[in-house]
Formats: structure tokens, sequence, C-alpha cells
């Protein structure tokens, strides 16, 4: 049903009479090294390109694609299984030749509707929200966490097929957004490359003692894309100061949940795992306003049904369900010249809990960044720590950007996690990276 739909948009720009074509490109060469056992962790190729057409009349088509050469490293051994892509979202399907990975990454119209509002049709992304390292309101777009935390967000979120529109009603702008497009958060192969996940918080394991074989079986993902499309809406207001958003979702959580029970491989036993979606409701806000050099920023969502690894021998299938209240309060300051100095702090809190889940009720992240320009803003310098104050482990990392040229950027960059194995950033402690990146626009 969108190979017609997708054809249609490509087509348009050819059908038009007037209008203005544009055209970007960059090639990314970007390596890294895993200083913790000596190692390289990647070494790839990225090709991107972007055209543009808009009309006279402000109407704009947008193709936006990457090919991916994966050269060398232990990032992602093998070719990536991809079960969570959409056949509708997967590069494959256009062209299938690994160690290149093809991405569509945008394909959508975008036109006035009526004298204020905005319709765009496509693979998009769409960002509510803006806190930065942790996840409270963008959850419109599912995200790929083959690097982890470590890569752009906008590289790591994963645009989907949707209709999206915006009209103003009254003193405000409301959003809709219709989503048939299942996918969902791309993790890294099962116990496959660096940044898999290894925390009993996040996958089940042996509990404490037994040492059970794990055998992890594919997610089953939804694939009706009428009966299981997410849907989603956004009320934005200014008042004085001050911006304001309502937002609600119904829709799938991107990342599976977990269930999990013990069978007979032959005359030993496993733990057999299966991945499973849940449908959520998602209700949310945000408040955001500037004083003088600070910009105080927040954000809160409610999601109705959330499954946590229930470690309780006595459970039925592993899985324990509750719901999930999420905020994040964020202080920006600008007051020294070309600066800014950044610090949030988030919370996670489930409704009913056991003492048998492995985490607590109340879990809390504290982020701190650093940015400054330099040499006429040629350059630019960054130190970000995220920190896990339960677990007390976190991540650490430094940047440092130069324009070489008119066409060539490069950046060099540390990163080191601590902490307990089981943390959210402590599972990684063998993956301190010192990385590279050269950057050729044209």
């Amino acid at each position: 049903m969108f190979k017609p739909f997708v054809f249609a948009i490509s087509a348009l720009p050819a059908l038009a009479l007037a209008g203005e074509f544009n055209s970007d490109s960059k090639i990314s060469y970007q390596t890294a090294e895993n200083i913790s056992v000596d190692k390289l962790s990647k070494s790839e190729t990225r090709f991107y390109n972007a055209l543009s057409y808009e009309t006279d009349t402000d109407a704009r088509f947008l193709l936006s694609t990457r090919i991916r050469w994966n050269m060398s490293g232990q990032l992602e051994p093998g070719e990536p299984d991809q079960t969570a892509l959409s056949p509708i979202n997967d590069g494959r399907k256009i062209y299938d030749n690994y160690p290149f990975q093809f991405e569509l990454r945008e394909l959508y119209f975008r036109d006035t509707l009526g004298e204020d509002g905005t319709l765009i049709l496509g693979k998009q992304q769409v960002v509510w929200g803006q806190a930065d390292g942790v996840t409270v309101l963008d959850i419109v777009n599912p995200m790929n966490y083959r690097e982890f935390i470590l890569e752009d967000p906008e590289e790591a979120r994963i645009p989907t097929w949707m209709a999206n529109i915006v009209v103003p009603v009254g003193q405000f702008d409301l959003q809709l957004l219709w989503i048939p497009d299942q996918t969902y958060t791309d993790f890294p192969n099962y116990n496959e490359g660096e940044f898999a996940i290894r925390s009993r918080r996040l996958i089940p394991q042996a509990p404490p003692g037994l040492t059970l074989p794990v055998e992890r079986r594919r997610a089953e993902r939804p694939d009706r894309p009428i009966k299981d499309s997410d849907v989603g809406m956004a009320l934005t207001t200014s008042v004085e100061s001050w911006d304001f958003s309502l937002n609600y979702m119904y829709h799938y959580n991107d990342a599976p949940f977990f269930e999990t029970q013990v069978s007979m491989a032959g005359t030993r036993p496993v733990i057999v795992v299966r991945e499973r979606y849940e449908r959520t409701h998602t209700f949310g806000g945000s408040a955001s306003t500037s004083i003088n050099d600070f910009v105080l920023r927040s954000e809160l969502a409610h999601t109705t049904h959330r499954s946590v690894i229930d470690y309780d021998l006595n459970s039925e299938n592993g899985r324990f369900q509750t719901n999930d209240t999420s905020y994040v309060l964020g202080l920006d300051y600008y007051g020294v010249e070309e600066s800014v100095f950044s610090a949030q702090f988030y919370q996670s809190i489930l409704g009913e809990t056991t003492e048998y889940l492995p985490r607590k009720k109340v879990d809390s992240i504290m982020t701190f960044l650093y940015r400054k320009d330099l040499l006429h803003q040629r350059d630019s310098f960054e130190a970000r720590w995220l920190t896990n104050n339960n677990d007390g482990d976190g991540l650490f990392r430094l940047q440092y950007t130069s324009k070489l040229s008119k066409n060539i950027k490069g950046t060099v960059g540390l990163d080191v996690f601590y902490g307990d194995k089981n943390g959210l950033f402590g599972q990684f402690n063998n993956n301190d990276r010192i990385q590279l990146k050269l950057d050729f626009y044209f």
C-alpha cells in the first residue's frame, strides 16, 4: 500500500512548473578505538544526500538518504537483524548488500493547510520536548541504540511514515499525528557488539546462584498497519514569556517487554525469553521560559502501562505490570559569552512495585553540560556528565569540533563509562573509547 504513495511523492517535483531545487551532500568517516580492551570499536563511512524542491506556493518535497559502509570494528559484528523495523521502513527492501546499509531517512511532502495550517505526509521525524540525554516526551519516533546514547539524537532517531497535521485552534496550535508504521526501537543483536544490552535491569538473567543459559526469542512485532497504528495529539501555546504544551499518544511502547519461563532443552533446563510489545496511553506536557540569562525547562509524562522484569521465582511469566510517571527539570545559563551551562534532574517513578524488581520505585538521573564556542565560533568544546543517583554509575563525555576548511569539519571525542555492571551506564564500563570523525560537505 505504501509503494504507490512513495512513487507519487517522488514524482511530484517533476510535475511542478516552477520552484527551486536544492541538494546537500556529506561524506562522513567515523572511527573509534575501545581503550578499555585496546580494540577497534568502529570504522565506517557514511554517505548522506538530501534533495529538496520548493514550489512558488511554498509547498516542499524532501528526500533524504544515508548509506553506511561498515568497514571494520566490533561495534556491531555481523549483519544486524533489524527485526524492530517494519517492512516499509527496512532499507534492505530497496538495497540489500551488507556491509553497505541503505536507509531512506526522510521522504515527505509539506504544504499549507488552510490559511495558517501545515500538512506533512511521508517519512519524517517529530520531536516533542527539549530534554537532553533523557527521554520524557520524545516518544513519537523510535531510536537506534547501536551506540547506546553516544550518537547524535537526530542520527539515532528512526524516521517513520506518518501523517502530521498542524492547525490553529483559538490561541493554540493543534498537532495531530497518525503513524501506521510499526517500527520500534532498534537494539543491537542480543549478546553481540559493544553496546548489546547486558544489565539485569533491562534484560532477564538467571537468578543469583543459578547458572542456567538464557535463550532469547525474536520479538513478536505488531504488523497490522491500521489496527496497530499509533496516534498522537499536541496542543501548544505561548503566554507572555512562557511556552506550554499538552501531549497525548496512544501507542506501543517502542522498547519491548520480556516474558520468561523455564523450559527443558533436552535434559537441561533453560530460561526462555520472549519479547513482546504493549499498548499504552501517554499523557504529558511541558513548560519553559527565559528569565534574564536563564532558561527554565520542564517536562512531565505519565504512561499507563509499563512492564518491568520480575525476578520473583513464583512469577508466572517474569513480568510485573505497573505504570510510570517521569519528569525532567532543566536549567540553562547563557550569561557567559559564547557559552552555555546546563543542568537537568530526571526521575522515573513506578506505580506499584515489589522487592523483586531490578530497579527502585524512584529512579533518578542528573545531567550536566558545558559548551563553549571558540575562535569566533569556528571551533567548539563540549563536556557532558550523566549520572544515575540510584546505582552510582555514569558517563563522562568530552568533545572538540573544529571547522578545518569551508567544507571540512573534524571532531575528536572521549567517552568514559563507570559504575556497577548492572547499572544503565555501568554495564558498558569496558567500552571507554576515543573517537574521530571527519565530515566533508558538498
